[in-house]
């Protein structure tokens, strides 16, 4: 605090409880995120220089986007219901709160196994018998991959679970692990050659995949430090009742939500060899923009959002947060626009990555900038409904958002990558509009009451 300006500390000191509360909790996290995505763009960066955007790259990705889906709808659902029903649970029994966590990871566990058989044993399927669009090479490649990847969503839901259970406590150290299969992927690749004196393929991807997603679980349970016990998974069965409702009605806004990458993955490999390798890239510089922004949002906002009991008080609060970072998403937006180049360049143009690949993951770059504003006002207004309880709401922006991406994504089919990326932001314009709107409602509906 001594180091800011006069006029931002005394503003700062004047702060309500919950404002400070929030700063707190996005410098923590900014601070972790910084770290962990420095660590994805450095492993990026490598992948990169061994592989350029070539077939091999489509299909890994294939499959490992495709994997991610299970665990990031998991997660997703488990964050919007699980942490403000722990915040007040820790707040009004404590020792029922500790049961109920010692009961996550065993479930987690089970529900994720089957999760990973599931989508290995579809997949497996898919590539072989169903006309994906990919190449000879590229379904080589996510054949291989497939039993490697297919594991890590098990991991990925006991992450879930445990990460969440830190961010009732706003505690944020989970976000600093979620570098973890970054930095495998980084070491496997400079490794590889040295341990296997095999050539280079999917594998040292696939393999290294794997171990960064057990490792992160191992040191999540670690930093938890609560017991773990299958005895006490009926508690989930006490507590089911409360959660029920509301956790079906986000489990399918949260499918519709993370379908619109699926759509992606299907549509990319369909518009050519290396779209979507290209694409990915794009995404990946775009995720150091948007993690830096909206992971914070969502986890230092979140648990306070929660603990105001007032819907009124609270949406004030989030009204002018959201204000303030779709101004800053306009910002970023524009930078954004103006380094494309110069920041895929810098990250990606060495090795088999080349000038050509360049500019086209610039082009897409520069249309997926478009998303900012949009998806950044949304995002904490989408922090307040899933903090309200008003799921129902989060399910209905979540299939205009949807249906605004296929519809894009169908339009614009023939420009590519660029299309694609089009279809995103058009996505966040139609989201946002519709998360503010209900907001509005929700509150002219409070007052009426």
């Amino acid at each position: 605090m001594k180091f800011l300006p006069a006029p931002m500390r005394r503003r700062l000191q004047g702060a309500s409880g919950e404002n400070r509360a929030i700063v707190r909790g996005m410098v923590w996290v900014a601070v972790f995120l910084l770290i962990a995505k420095a660590v994805a763009a450095a492993k990026e960066m490598m992948v990169a220089y061994r592989y350029g955007a070539g077939a091999v790259v489509d299909g890994y990705l294939f499959v490992f986007n495709l994997a991610q889906w299970p665990g990031g709808v998991f997660a997703s659902v488990t964050g919007i219901i699980l942490i403000p029903f722990l915040v007040k649970l820790q707040q009004e029994r404590p020792s029922e709160a500790s049961r109920l966590q010692a009961a996550l990871l065993p479930f987690a566990f089970l529900l994720g196994t089957a999760a990973s058989l599931l989508f290995g044993a579809i997949m497996w399927w898919a590539i072989i018998h169903l006309e994906l669009g990919l190449t000879a090479k590229s379904q080589a490649a996510a054949l291989t991959a497939l039993p490697w990847v297919a594991p890590s969503i098990a991991f990925a839901f006991m992450g879930a679970v445990l990460s969440n259970w830190l961010m009732s406590q706003r505690r944020h150290a989970n976000t600093l692990l979620e570098a973890t299969p970054a930095a495998a992927i980084a070491f496997c690749l400079l490794v590889w050659p040295i341990a296997s004196g095999q050539a280079w393929g999917v594998l040292p991807l696939a393999v290294a995949t794997l171990i960064g997603f057990a490792l992160q679980t191992l040191l999540l349970v670690r930093l938890c430090g609560h017991p773990i016990g299958f005895a006490h998974l009926g508690t989930i069965a006490e507590h089911w009742p409360a959660l029920r409702m509301a956790f079906g009605i986000m489990l399918l806004a949260q499918i519709v939500m993370n379908s619109a990458g699926l759509l992606d993955q299907f549509f990319a490999v369909r518009m050519g060899e290396g779209v979507l390798a290209s694409f990915s890239y794009a995404q990946r510089i775009m995720a150091l923009v948007l993690g830096l922004t909206t992971v914070v949002v969502g986890r230092a906002m979140l648990p306070v959002f929660a603990s105001v009991g007032d819907l009124r008080v609270s949406f004030a609060l989030a009204q002018r947060w959201a204000w303030r970072f779709g101004v800053l998403g306009a910002l970023c937006a524009v930078a954004l626009v103006m380094t494309a180049e110069w920041a895929v360049m810098l990250l990606f143009e060495r090795g088999a990555f080349t000038a050509k690949d360049t500019q086209e993951v610039a082009q897409i770059l520069r249309v997926l900038a478009l998303q900012l504003p949009f998806y950044l006002f949304g995002i904490v207004l989408v922090q307040w409904l899933g903090a309200a309880g008003k799921a129902f709401w989060l399910l209905m922006a979540a299939i205009v958002g949807f249906l605004a991406k296929l519809f894009g994504a169908w339009m614009w089919f023939d420009l590519g990558g660029q299309g694609l990326a089009a279809s995103t932001a058009l996505m966040y314009f139609f989201t946002a509009i519709m998360v503010y709107l209900t907001a509005r409602h929700l509150l002219r509906l409070e007052r009426v009451e």
